[in-house]
């Protein structure tokens, strides 16, 4: 039976809907924080009937009724990625869900490594929530604007999973929501443009890399009658030029959005530009050799999801985000966390001789650069391999399509030599090497082979 044909489930999804979206907006931090409790005993119990989390709660000592609330939650141990995969499928599924009424989704393997998850319709659902919590601070409406959202929406991804695969067939969302235009992050961006531009939008959600593609094209004179009022960012570090190239470009708001497979989403700026962690649907540490971190300081963010039917996430510590926490409040009162900054992967990192580790969003605006000073897209993939402390090569695809339009590939190369010495230094030798293609079914496209477990960080940039 289609759950949405049934009125106990329309009822969960209604009551959340009335509740949930903007939550924030009405609740005190003392009643969010009585929140954040009953959620993680209900998910920790909950918990106690999946298999990988029976035997490490036994293996901690510790039971479900152990954990009364946030203050309990250090006790649980750390659960990874290896974790996950060694019990896939049927240990990383409650004995009391049938599962086959899950679906599965993947991460997008950006290291190289995909790690599969199960999520419920409800979750789906929450993550549809989440997203609409994002554009209600910028007073749009699923029900009366015009979205365009520009997904992953690959076989195996979250994005797939969630609409392709769990939503569509069960919903009808195309017929539902005629107002909403659903496009591949995946595909051509002139093929994008032409759509969007049909499309007329008023809010754009996607990806940072599809939308710096836009955004060129569009200086190039396509998209004429693309003018949103907003866009949504995601998927990966927004560096401040490329920010400020986007909005110049669409002359509109461009805001981050923050998220991940694992455990949806994570955080969003405000109209006042803090950027607010959803506090009621997760729960992140940020810790330095298993410490918390001080405000303002960066540590590895370990996730704790509190929605959903499907896998659990508890303290998941393989998102690998560096990111920074902030005290204090917003103006805009919204209760919760705020986060200070995102440095990005580290195991995407590259490591400097003096202990500085940078992080993808020391290095990203050297990409980002290529769209808005060279005013190319011709660079359609690349590799970073740190062979030591000092010595870099970065692997490059060319667009054949492309070559001889714009800056040279020369100009191109060193473009991005110059950019890495900058941040590498000059003790590091830089070399650049075309290649037809780049391998990433081994590893990531950002390896470094220094040996992590002899380095000392002196910092994060």
């Amino acid at each position: 039976m289609n759950p949405f044909y049934n009125p106990v489930f329309l009822g969960k999804i209604l009551k959340r809907y009335f509740v949930d979206v903007d939550r924030l907006d009405r609740i005190s931090e003392d009643a969010l924080h009585r929140y954040q409790d009953q959620q993680l005993r209900r998910v920790v119990r909950f918990a106690g009937t999946v298999p990988l989390y029976r035997e490490t709660f036994k293996m901690a000592g510790i039971q479900p009724s152990d954990i009364k609330g946030i203050g309990d939650l250090h006790k649980l141990p750390f659960v990874t990625k290896e974790d996950l995969k060694r019990h896939y499928p049927g240990g990383i599924v409650s004995s009391q869900v049938n599962k086959e009424s899950l679906i599965e989704v993947s991460t997008s393997g950006t290291t190289g490594k995909v790690l599969p998850l199960y999520v419920d319709l409800l979750d789906i659902v929450m993550g549809l929530f989440a997203y609409m919590r994002t554009i209600h601070e910028y007073d749009m409406s699923i029900w009366k604007n015009r979205i365009t959202i520009i997904g992953d929406f690959a076989p195996h991804t979250a994005e797939s999973g969630y609409v392709t695969r769990g939503l569509q067939p069960r919903f009808n969302l195309t017929k539902m929501f005629k107002n909403i235009q659903w496009l591949n992050t995946n595909d051509d961006p002139k093929k994008v443009i032409v759509a969007i531009n049909e499309f007329q939008p008023e809010f754009i959600g996607g990806y940072v890399g599809m939308l710096g593609h836009l955004a060129l094209l569009k200086e190039t004179g396509l998209g004429e009658n693309i003018s949103p009022q907003y866009v949504a960012a995601t998927g990966s570090v927004l560096d401040s030029y490329l920010k400020s190239y986007m909005e110049k470009t669409f002359q509109t708001k461009v805001f981050e959005v923050y998220g991940a497979t694992e455990s949806g989403l994570i955080g969003y700026q405000c109209k006042q530009g803090s950027y607010h962690l959803m506090s009621d649907l997760v729960y992140p540490e940020f810790l330095r050799n298993g410490h918390p971190v001080e405000s303002g300081d960066a540590g590895e963010m370990i996730i704790t999801k509190f929605h959903g039917r499907g896998t659990p996430i508890l303290r998941y510590n393989a998102i690998n985000d560096i990111v920074a926490p902030l005290q204090g409040t917003c103006s805009c009162g919204k209760a919760g966390s705020l986060i200070k900054k995102i440095y990005g992967r580290n195991d995407l990192a590259l490591y400097r001789s003096d202990g500085t580790v940078l992080l993808p969003s020391a290095f990203s605006e050297i990409y980002s650069k290529l769209l808005y000073e060279l005013r190319t897209n011709k660079v359609r993939n690349t590799k970073i391999i740190q062979h030591d402390i000092s010595s870099l090569e970065i692997q490059v695809v060319i667009d054949e399509t492309l070559r001889t339009t714009g800056p040279s590939v020369e100009e191109i190369f060193e473009f991005l030599r110059k950019g890495f010495q900058d941040k590498m230094g000059s003790d590091v030798t830089v070399t650049i090497k075309e290649t037809a293609s780049v391998d990433t079914s081994q590893g990531p496209r950002i390896v470094s082979l220094i040996d992590k477990k002899n380095y000392v960080i002196s910092r994060y940039v």
